[in-house]
């Protein structure tokens, strides 16, 4: 009992610790998508008063397009891979769930015969035989 309770606690230990570098990930990704924010915010009121847009505020725009198309497409890609994977373990599933029916009807089959037999024997085979056929 307590080499399965150590175990657990173990299991809960590594997914704490996890968790823990997964919530410091996202700290450190919203801490950097704030200071873009309040730079772009700054770059938009300065846009504001003074009526233009400077080269810079375009190329960085620009180069937020491009990163924003390039991951566009790796997600679709990989949501494409994603469905492929589905599909195939759908089609896998279908396949067992066939082959499984085919057993159960296989099984009952037989267990069917072999009730005959027992029926049929019964009169002619001792009680230990009946018993080696099941």
């Amino acid at each position: 009992m307590e080499e399965m309770r150590d175990s657990y606690l173990e299991e809960d230990v590594y997914q704490l610790q996890e968790l823990r570098r997964e919530l410091d990930r996202a700290n450190k990704n919203c801490r950097i998508l704030q200071y873009r924010l309040r730079k772009a915010e700054q770059k938009s009121l300065k846009v504001a008063q003074t009526g233009h847009v400077d080269g810079e505020l375009i190329r960085s725009l620009e180069q937020d397009l491009k990163v924003a198309k390039d991951v566009s497409v790796r997600l679709h890609h990989e949501l494409e891979s994603v469905e492929e994977k589905r599909v195939k373990a759908e089609d896998e599933n279908e396949v067992l769930r066939q082959q499984i029916i085919e057993v159960e009807v296989s099984k009952q089959t037989l267990q069917n015969e072999l009730d005959k037999l027992k029926e049929g024997t019964c009169g002619c085979l001792s009680q230990s035989d009946v018993h080696n056929l099941t």
